[in-house]
């Protein structure tokens, strides 16, 4: 039986930096403001659904 980390989200989905960028809609934002928010992560890095969210609202200036 596998192990699972006790603090992850299992509902909480994750995502290449690419595959979050096509689906900005989904996040209800720009593109462009996908990728400035994940200006730091390589394309194929796995990023979780909570962080973008964080990320994205920080980008568009939320606290």
């Amino acid at each position: 039986m596998a192990r699972k980390d006790p603090q992850a989200d299992p509902s909480d989905l994750k995502r290449t930096r690419r595959d979050w960028i096509e689906s900005a809609a989904y996040l209800k934002a720009e593109r462009f403001e996908v990728a400035g928010a994940l200006f730091d992560v390589k394309d194929h890095d796995q990023i979780a659904e909570s962080e973008v969210k964080k990320r994205l609202s920080e980008y568009k200036g939320g606290v």
